[in-house]
C-alpha cells in the first residue's frame, strides 16, 4: 500500500500568505515611489520649461517698444501687474502715397514682411515723414487708421494699398511732399499682457485691445503675484511716466500644476515653484 500524500498545514499556509502579502506591500511601495518621482520630475521640468519660455516671449514682444519724449511712445497703459503697448505687426516700404491712401512695396525682391496679413480695425500705419532730407531733427512718425487693405501694383510691381482717411493735417507741415516714396512703413495692433486666473489658476495672458480679443494664456501657472513689471528710466530710477521708461523689469514666479513629491520621495506632495527675473532694455528709446 503506498503512503499518504501530505498537503499543507494551515500554519504554511498563513506564513505563505503572509509572505506574499510582504512582497506585494513592498513591490507597491517601491511601484508607488517611483511613480511619484517620476510625476515629480516631469511636473519640475513642465515648470521650468514654461518660467524659461515665458522669459524669452515676454522680453522679445516688449523689447522693440519705442518711448521717447519728443516723439511716439508705444506704451499705452503701465502697471505692476499688466501692460499695454503698441506691437509691431509688419514692415515695408511705400511706393507710392496720397492723402488718403499708400501703397507699399510687396515684390519678391522687396516684400512686406509681416507676422500675418494687415487687418483693417485691428491694424494701425505707421508713417515715416522725412520733410528735409538734409536734416534728422524734423524727422517723424505719423499714425494712421486703416479703413481697408487690397491688392494693387506700383507700375509693374506688386503692391499692398492701404486706405485711410485723409492725413494731410496729420503732416507736420501739412505737405504731403514732406512723405518721401520709398521711405518705411510699419504696421502695429494694441496688445496687453496681463496676469488673470482661468480655471482656478493664475495665468499671464496676451489679448488684442485693438482686435477685441479675449486674453488667451500665453504661460503659467504662475503664483498669486507671479507676473509683475516694473520700470526705469536709463539711470535706473523707478518711474511711472510712459516716455520716460527706458528698462522694464519682468519677474515670472511659476508653480507645478499639481502637487508633487518632495526630492527624496519622502514627506507629503506639494507645489513647487520657480523665479526668474529679467530686465529689458527698450531698443528703440533714446539714452
Amino acid at each position: 500500500m503506498s503512503g499518504r500524500r501530505r498537503g499543507f498545514t494551515l500554519v504554511e499556509l498563513m506564513i505563505g500568505l503572509v509572505l506574499v502579502t510582504l512582497f506585494g506591500t513592498v513591490v507597491y511601495k517601491l511601484l508607488d515611489s517611483t511613480q511619484r518621482v517620476s510625476s515629480g520630475q516631469a511636473e519640475r521640468m513642465m515648470l521650468q520649461s514654461g518660467v524659461r519660455t515665458g522669459a524669452l516671449v515676454v522680453p522679445s514682444e516688449l523689447r522693440e517698444l519705442n518711448t521717447s519724449a519728443g516723439g511716439q511712445t508705444d506704451l499705452v497703459h503701465i502697471d505692476t501687474d499688466s501692460i499695454t503697448y503698441r506691437a509691431a505687426r509688419g514692415v515695408g516700404f511705400t511706393c507710392a502715397v496720397t492723402a488718403t491712401q499708400v501703397k507699399i512695396l510687396n515684390t519678391t525682391v522687396l516684400p512686406f514682411n509681416g507676422l500675418r496679413s494687415i487687418t483693417p480695425g485691428r491694424d494701425s500705419l505707421l508713417l515715416f515723414v522725412d520733410r528735409d532730407p538734409d536734416t534728422a531733427g524734423d524727422d517723424t512718425w505719423i499714425r494712421l487708421p486703416i479703413t481697408s487693405v487690397a491688392a494693387t501694383t506700383c507700375g509693374t510691381q506688386s503692391a499692398i494699398a492701404v486706405n485711410t482717411p485723409s492725413f494731410i493735417n496729420s503732416i507736420p507741415d501739412s505737405q504731403l511732399a514732406s512723405v518721401v516714396v520709398g521711405g518705411p512703413v510699419r504696421t502695429e495692433e494694441v496688445m496687453r499682457l496681463k496676469r488673470f486666473t482661468a480655471d482656478g489658476q493664475q495665468w499671464v495672458g496676451a489679448m488684442s485691445v485693438s482686435g477685441n480679443d479675449a486674453v488667451q494664456p500665453v504661460l503659467g501657472p504662475i503664483t498669486t503675484t507671479g507676473f509683475s513689471l516694473a520700470y526705469f528710466t536709463g539711470d535706473g530710477t523707478a518711474t511711472n511716466t510712459l516716455s520716460a521708461v527706458r528698462m522694464i523689469r519682468v519677474t515670472l514666479v511659476g508653480v507645478t500644476e499639481r502637487s508633487v513629491a518632495r526630492i527624496g520621495g519622502t514627506g507629503a506632495n506639494q507645489l513647487l515653484q520657480d523665479t526668474l527675473v529679467t530686465t529689458v532694455l527698450l531698443r528703440n528709446a533714446p539714452r
